[in-house]
């Protein structure tokens, strides 16, 4: 077990950014990008052999919205700070953790958080209205609050891309970080003319979110099912990473990204087929996303017949 207050860190500075790393055991990175005063972006990834033993902590000075993320399945339990760890975003007025320990080994873990002082906020309060979420934290400095909220997934989608964006080495890295944080910042604001749901985490809760990413990948196989579509991409497109979209998949719709993507598919072939009898074989396979022999595969597969036997015998059903 290693302890984070005896951690080897390194760091230095482009421009505004400072950069922190550590590559023992922990391989840890850092950015904070300091856009003006009071008002800062900071992004994270981590990744350890070894558990990590947190101190007790507390930072109070700033209001800060995060998003963390996984790069696969992980169990809470051996996460140092679980509660932070879904798929909603976190609102605070500060940390103060009691000390814990992260058991999470050879998972990377994100995090990108923005972080504003009171007095920056009390600014945006003179140009645009706030949501009441941000506005009940100003006017509640003085108690600690750590909740979370309902967003549109195209915010969550924000958030992951800044993760995934390269570690920074150039000027030009950070302007491609920082106007992301800055369309972060623009679409907080937009949310105090939107209905915000503060979050209670209960099963029926937990259960509409898993549906709502997964109707919103079927809608995208449905419409673009003859494209070459990736897990990772339709996670994105809807808004959660990977790892959260197959585990809501395989609980809503009992089956995986996969044997859904390639029922829905054969499906569509077995329409083409019965509905348009000059189109050839290896035309209905490349429309339904397919080579024409791998596709005779899976249809024989699925069907015990062949395409050209299906055609013949349209008494099979799909």
């Amino acid at each position: 077990m290693i302890d984070y207050d005896k951690m080897s860190w390194q760091s230095h500075e482009l421009g505004h950014v400072k950069i922190t790393s550590a590559n023992d055991e922990v391989c840890a990175y850092r950015e904070t990008h300091e856009f003006h005063s009071g008002f800062r972006l900071v992004r994270r990834q981590l990744q350890t052999q070894t558990p990590i033993r947190y101190p007790a902590f507390d930072d109070l000075d700033y209001i800060g919205v995060c998003f963390t993320f996984s790069d696969k399945d992980i169990d809470p339990k051996n996460l140092a700070f679980a509660h932070l760890h879904h798929t909603d975003m976190n609102i605070t007025n500060g940390y103060e953790f009691a000390g814990n320990t992260l058991k999470v080994l050879d998972r990377t873990l994100y995090y990108a958080s923005l972080q504003f002082s009171h007095s920056y906020i009390s600014q945006l309060q003179q140009q645009q209205r706030l949501p009441s979420w941000l506005s009940q934290i100003v006017e509640n400095h003085d108690k600690q609050l750590i909740d979370r909220i309902a967003v549109p997934p195209a915010l969550r989608q924000l958030a992951w891309q800044i993760c995934c964006l390269p570690k920074i080495s150039r000027f030009s890295d950070a302007l491609r970080v920082e106007s992301k944080a800055i369309d972060w910042l623009a679409m907080i604001l937009e949310m105090a003319e939107q209905p915000t749901l503060v979050i209670a985490d209960t099963p029926s809760r937990q259960k509409n979110v898993a549906k709502k990413y997964v109707h919103g990948a079927c809608d995208i196989i449905h419409s673009e099912f003859n494209q070459s579509l990736t897990i990772a991409e339709l996670a994105g497109r809807v808004g959660t990473n990977e790892c959260y979209l197959k585990q809501y998949f395989k609980q809503v719709m009992d089956m995986s990204i996969h044997e859904y993507l390639t029922q829905y598919r054969l499906t569509q072939a077995c329409q083409l087929l019965r509905n348009h009898q000059d189109m050839n074989i290896k035309d209905v396979a490349g429309m339904c996303g397919y080579h024409p022999s791998h596709f005779s595969q899976l249809f024989y597969k699925k069907y015990g017949v062949s395409p050209k036997e299906y055609r013949q015998d349209l008494k099979i059903t799909c």
